[in-house]
């Protein structure tokens, strides 16, 4: 198909032939790899689906899909497109959303995607203050990881994102915004032997049982990189575990410690239930923050949950189990006005 671009009377003729299909095939393509798993996954026959995704190159004039041995994937031209679909598609199946919200008496609603550590230190302060100051907004939250929750962000079923920013390997269209450190720390109930002894050195704590997150999660390889960079590498194997609410449980009934953000478990520590085994870890910088879609205005209660994220990441600063971030926010590929 040769590459020719659209000229004003092409760009009338899409938009009047379009169709809501036509914009799922492609989504479903790029998401299932193949025409025929996408016409499964919707319900249609594969030469309809062919049809349909024929159809939208045709318009455009451009070829969406590279074939590989691997199945068919997006090129950039496909990316771009894709990427505006997943929005509109995302605005079109939150109308039910939005009718239902109306008749209960709500007025808005925002999807938070979380990651595990503000998910369990950092969201229940900010929804429960949220709520008080803003009762007739509904509040969604979505856990998950890095990369799954930028897709929903990117496709609009995400308002928000809230946790730990990575680096991203190459510039994208999401805005970054820096809003503190979570520092790595060693962790124990307070009753634990190990606030009975003088010094806390690596020695002892070589020697002590632990309850890791896995390998499998971001946080478990940045906890093993820094135990061996730290010389802390336990002598017997640690228990691991994905669950979060897991480790804390081995940490209150057990004699077990881990390494986590203070983040993660920051509510008992300021509770007292767990305390900071004093031995410092020294890791690179850990931002955290918020990440928002490029080139997007921010609704009202979007911007109303920022504020009250600062709000309490302010407060989690002043115990001094929170860092606060220096260097301005920094951007991917694209800008919001």
């Amino acid at each position: 198909m040769e590459a020719a671009g659209m000229s004003g009377r092409s760009y009338s003729l899409f938009h009047q032939r379009l169709r809501m299909r036509q914009l799922r095939v492609l989504v479903a393509v790029a998401e299932q790899g193949s025409v025929l798993k996408a016409a499964r996954m919707l319900g249609m026959t594969q030469p309809a689906a062919t049809r349909s995704l024929l159809e939208v190159e045709d318009y455009l004039g451009q070829r969406l899909f590279d074939r590989g041995p691997r199945g068919m994937t997006p090129n950039r031209h496909g990316d771009a497109v894709i990427r505006r679909a997943r929005r509109v598609l995302a605005d079109l199946d939150g109308i039910p959303s939005d009718i239902a919200l109306l008749d209960s008496g709500l007025s808005e609603a925002v999807t938070v995607g979380v990651l595990i550590s503000a998910s369990s230190g950092l969201l229940p302060r900010v929804l429960s203050r949220f709520g008080q100051l803003h009762p007739g907004i509904l509040i969604s939250v979505v856990e998950g990881r890095m990369h799954d929750l930028l897709a929903q962000l990117a496709g609009g079923q995400v308002d928000l994102v809230l946790g730990r920013l990575y680096e991203p390997p190459t510039a994208d269209d999401f805005v970054r915004e820096p809003l503190y450190h979570e520092p790595l720390a060693i962790v124990a109930r307070a009753g634990h032997p190990a606030f009975l002894r003088s010094d806390v050195d690596a020695a002892y704590l070589r020697t002590a049982a632990f309850v890791l997150p896995t390998l499998a999660q971001r946080i478990g390889q940045d906890v093993d990189l820094a135990m061996h960079e730290n010389g802390l590498k336990p002598e017997a194997p640690p228990v691991r575990a994905s669950s979060t609410s897991f480790i804390r449980e081995m940490l209150f009934a057990t004699d077990h410690l881990t390494m986590l953000s203070r983040l993660t478990l920051v509510g008992d520590l300021v509770r007292g239930g767990l305390r900071l085994v004093p031995h410092p870890i020294a890791t690179a910088p850990r931002p955290g923050g918020i990440i928002l879609r490029a080139g997007t205005a921010i609704p009202p209660a979007v911007r109303a949950l920022k504020h009250v994220v600062e709000a309490c990441i302010s407060e989690l600063v002043a115990t001094g189990f929170l860092e606060p971030h220096g260097p301005p926010a920094r951007r991917g590929a694209g800008r919001r006005d």
